[in-house]
């Protein structure tokens, strides 16, 4: 057979040459890796099981790859093989005359085919090229070899194990050939040819049905039609983040996947520690669920190029053509790896594992398949995977709330991940999540993480250009209004604050299609987008438009139910009751609501049953995900009604109401849109908000530590809530400004305290100095402060302005009183942050290169603390606590690195969240009192051992707060119960 090896790209054909040589010419052969290799890709010294020119091989020998991206036939392709050739002869003798050592035989392995033909055909003038080259050089070959693209594919066909590693990229054709030639070989053949078949037509089946973006739920007409993906869909940016460091380069997320994709990913076929698998995340609207419906699509084109019977439809030919073409315009290439893609919903698993704790990967996948008909057993689809390159997605671990089917989850996930390593399987798995309750289940040494970036004016305009003409290319003049109304909306600065995300520009593209004037903060926004949809419906003509015009009260009660309902319900309960009701109790509580003003049950019924088709069926905001359930299919729209919710209702119960669910992280944006209505509609209630953030940090010493509310007042900040009131604005800078120095403050949530700090100093004279004062404070605060303010105010010496100036002053009177100590932590955070590039100001100079010394958390720890041990007070339940802080801790691996003489312990891979606590609000308040005092008694170089500690707070926090005895106070809203 011949493979297809120009697919397999520079460094994996060095790998295929590199593992072959290993086999040809015995073990005894040691290759490198990436990076500079003095001419070699591989060498052997000594007697190899090899003859060519020269006869048998015993010495000194060097392998060399030779790979040609675009082969273009035999005259051009033997003379580019010549030039190779001629420049790495000629390095051997620049090698030579420096007196180092020189190959006495040389392995040459090409992708270009040359011909076997006597005289100028390829190979003979070939070996007549590298004779004369040698004797000009005066190079002392013995002999050399040629192996050229024949040759090394009757190789891959000898050697079916490394054929198998690179098989999605040089194995022509069907990339299922591998499954159905092995199930000949167990002798079911019928069965593979089976499972093969049933994959290609589930294949097909999904790039169908998810072939349209899915801008119903953003507000679209239905009666516009459906619009392709490919005519919408853009790459967007995330920021690569490596581990244990909080920055990195920034990359087009989809592209940066498919990258990822197209190397060989068994684990045989990988050297090194570093992460194979990627995880996304993001916040809401900012684009996960439609990069991973693009990432699936582009991965179904390519696995169904591959089909030698052809697509079972037109439709499927037709959207397997358009969207091939349409990737390529968007700049996304089309994958050279064909694997197999294949998606999970991981609130979906979640909700079969309830009926079977046991249900695996395979077998829900297995499920997945039978609903499109196709009947593919798990075991089947293991062979699949032991054979094919595989794309695992799993979507939505934001989405599964509970910690113990969290827990489930992940632990059926890790199962699945051992069974593919054992498989030796070439997997590729993409997670994704909000930040906001993400623990680190998804383990940083397997996973990288790429965290989405806002979208900059000149990508959201070129996303709403994108959309404006997929949606009017057939109305010149409302295209041209739609256009200029988005670029004034995203030049103004207040309007393009609310054009940062895909969902947003997409909202703020539909919505000037009506309206000239623009809302001015997230609550307008979607308060906006709501309005402009229920007049759309409600101003048809028929039964149904005339309904929702004399019933908006109830409909607009409907979606506060439904929202604030599914709100409360998702950090409490089983996942099967997230993320939507069931249709019979929501018609039941409208049906009571409308009982007390009809006082005629059956027409209350009726009328219920009335008003929720209307809603699901014409206001397409409300969606039915499956036979008898209602809710909402885009997150931030659940988020906009349950905040409306809490809207509601006399003043005095507003604030109050908002105090509790400051704390927890499932809560986040429905209260940050909460605030931002409150500052539109409830204004003489601003200064209680104010005051509520205040107090929310001063509940209890995990409160103290985190500051919580200082958090949400950082947010507020960056969504720019109090922008026309600037004394709210400066009380909400001076509480933001107390993160300047927390080990979380900077990167609090998914936003960075530096540039929020920023841009509010350079847009008021008053902030700028408030900002200033704080991280002068900061900077001369507790060693461990100091270390985490450095990295805030390093950020600010790059700009230009007064905070920059003040910035650069603030350092370097902070450098000059610094401690050894200090300044080793900070060294080392900072070269960290950095990914070592080159230190600034007053910490230049080289660190160290040695690998450290190991040691665990708990010892690092006990070290730092108060000599004495554990205190004749302390409780049962408090030692209890202790011992398991302390076990865990111990379980947490460090290296003591050595900087300027002072040793600075680094937790090189953050732990995840321990899930085996004692889940009892008292056990858990003195498992967080350890830690905090475990954190204080850090010294500056204790940075990383702070961090560690903060992010479990954090996560009791996240996963505890429905422990805490509190009211939340919303028993008379529409989600009540």
């Amino acid at each position: 057979m011949d493979h297809d090896l120009a697919r397999l790209g520079a460094r994996e054909f060095e790998h295929v040459v590199q593992a072959l040589a290993k086999h040809v010419l015995g073990p005894g052969v040691r290759v490198f890796g990436d990076g500079r290799d003095g001419g070699r890709d591989a060498d052997f010294d000594g007697t190899v099981p090899y003859t060519s020119h020269g006869g048998q091989w015993n010495g000194y020998g060097v392998v060399q790859a030779k790979f040609r991206g675009r082969p273009g036939g035999r005259p051009a392709d033997v003379v580019w093989l010549e030039g190779e050739i001629r420049k790495e002869l000629a390095d051997w003798a620049s090698v030579g005359s420096r007196g180092e050592r020189l190959p006495q035989y040389l392995l040459f392995a090409t992708n270009v085919v040359l011909s076997p033909a006597a005289g100028n055909g390829g190979i003979d003038r070939i070996d007549a090229f590298v004779a004369e080259q040698a004797a000009q050089l005066d190079l002392p070959l013995r002999g050399w070899a040629v192996w050229h693209f024949d040759e090394i594919c009757r190789f891959l066909d000898m050697y079916p194990g490394i054929r198998q590693t690179v098989a999605g990229l040089v194995v022509p054709g069907d990339v299922l050939a591998p499954l159905v030639a092995a199930g000949r070989d167990r002798g079911d053949a019928a069965e593979a040819a089976r499972t093969a078949a049933g994959l290609r037509a589930y294949t097909a089946a999904e790039l169908v049905a998810d072939q349209w973006v899915r801008l119903g739920q953003a507000g679209a007409e239905p009666d516009r039609g459906r619009i392709g993906l490919g005519r919408v869909a853009v790459d967007l940016r995330a920021r690569r983040s490596a581990v244990g460091t909080a920055a990195g380069e920034v990359v087009s997320t989809a592209a940066h996947v498919i990258g990822r994709g197209e190397a060989c990913l068994r684990p045989s076929a990988r050297e090194g520690t570093e992460a194979r698998h990627l995880l996304l995340v993001g916040g809401p609207g900012q684009g996960k669920s439609t990069l991973s419906q693009l990432i699936c699509q582009a991965y179904r084109v390519s696995f169904l190029d591959g089909d030698g019977g052809g697509l079972p439809t037109a439709q499927a030919r037709e959207v397997h053509r358009s969207l091939r073409r349409e990737l390529a315009g968007i700049g996304l290439p089309v994958p050279n790896v064909r694997r197999l893609p294949l998606r999970i919903v991981l609130h979906d698993y979640a909700s079969a594992l309830r009926s079977d704790e046991h249900l695996g990967v395979l077998d829900f996948l297995a499920r997945q398949l039978a609903r499109r008909s196709v009947e593919v057993s798990a075991a089947a689809l293991g062979r699949s995977l032991r054979t094919s390159p595989w794309l695992l997605l799993l979507d939505g671990l934001d989405e599964v709330a509970p910690r113990q089917t969290r827990e489930l989850v992940m632990g059926r996930i890790e199962e699945f991940l051992l069974t593919a390593g054992a498989m030796d399987a070439d997997l590729l798995v993409v997670g994704t999540t909000r930040p906001q309750g993400y623990n680190g289940e998804f383990h940083q040494g397997d996973y990288e993480t790429l965290r989405l970036r806002d979208l900059t004016t000149e990508e959201a305009l070129h996303y709403a250009g994108r959309l404006a003409r997929a949606r009017h290319q057939d109305d010149p003049d409302l295209l041209d209004t739609v256009e200029n109304r988005i670029e004034a909306a995203a030049r103004d600065a207040h309007t393009a604050r609310l054009m940062r995300s895909p969902l947003q520009v997409t909202i703020m593209s539909l919505l000037v299609e009506k309206r000239a004037r623009m809302p001015q903060n997230r609550y307008e926004l979607f308060e906006a987008y709501y309005g402009t949809v229920y007049a759309r419906e409600a101003d048809k003509p028929g039964p149904t438009g005339q309904l929702l015009a004399e019933s908006q009260a109830h409909v607009d009660w409907l979606h506060q139910y439904v929202g604030l309902h599914l709100q409360a319900s998702e950090a409490v309960t089983e996942p099967t009751d997230v993320p939507a009701l069931e249709r019979t109790n929501v018609e039941r509580a409208l049906q009571d609501r409308l009982l007390t003003e009809t006082e005629d049950e059956e027409r209350s019924r009726s009328l219920a049953a009335e008003l929720v088709e209307a809603a699901t069926d014409r206001l397409v905001l409300l969606v039915a995900p499956e036979q008898g359930a209602i809710g909402f299919e885009v997150k931030s729209l659940q988020e906009y009604c349950a905040a409306r919710a809490l809207l509601s209702g006399p003043d005095k119960d507003i604030v109050p109401r908002l105090g509790p669910l400051a704390r927890d992280d499932s809560w986040q944006h429905t209260w940050l849109l909460t605030a931002a209505g409150l500052f539109t509609h409830r204004p003489h209630l601003r200064s209680e908000l104010i005051t509520l953030l205040r107090e929310v940090d001063a509940l209890d010493p995990a409160a103290m530590t985190l500051l919580p509310g200082a958090g949400l007042a950082l947010e507020l900040l960056h969504q720019d809530i109090a922008r026309r009131h600037p004394r709210y604005q400066q009380l909400l800078v001076q509480h933001a400004a107390e993160l300047i120095g927390s080990p979380l403050g900077y990167t609090f949530f998914y936003t960075s305290v530096a540039p929020v700090l920023e841009d509010v100093a350079a847009r008021s004279e008053e902030a700028r100095r408030y900002v200033e004062n704080a991280a002068r404070k900061a900077l001369a605060g507790h060693e461990v402060r100091t270390v985490f303010s450095y990295r805030t105010v390093l950020r600010w010496t790059k700009g230009t302005g007064p905070l920059a100036e003040a910035a650069r002053e603030l350092l370097h009177e902070a450098e000059g009183r610094m401690t050894p100590e200090q300044r080793a932590a900070i060294r080392l955070f900072i070269a960290a942050e950095l990914n070592g590039r080159s230190l600034p100001g007053g910490l230049a100079g080289h660190l160290p290169e040695e690998p450290g010394v190991s040691t665990d958390l708990a010892s690092v720890i006990a070290a730092a603390l108060p000599a004495g041990g554990r205190s004749r007070s302390d409780s049962v339940l408090r030692a209890e606590a202790r011992d398991w802080v302390e076990t865990w801790l111990a379980d947490q691996s460090v290296t003591v690195r050595t900087v300027d003489g002072i040793t600075v312990p680094l937790v090189e891979e953050f732990p995840t969240f321990p899930m085996d606590c004692r889940w009892e609000w008292e056990w858990l308040s003195h498992a967080q009192q350890l830690c905090i005092e475990a954190a204080e008694a850090q010294p500056a170089t204790g940075w990383s051992v702070v961090k560690v500690l903060h992010d479990f707070l954090a996560g009791v926090a996240y996963y505890d707060f429905a422990l805490e005895p509190t009211v939340v106070g919303i028993t008379d809203l529409p989600g009540a119960g």
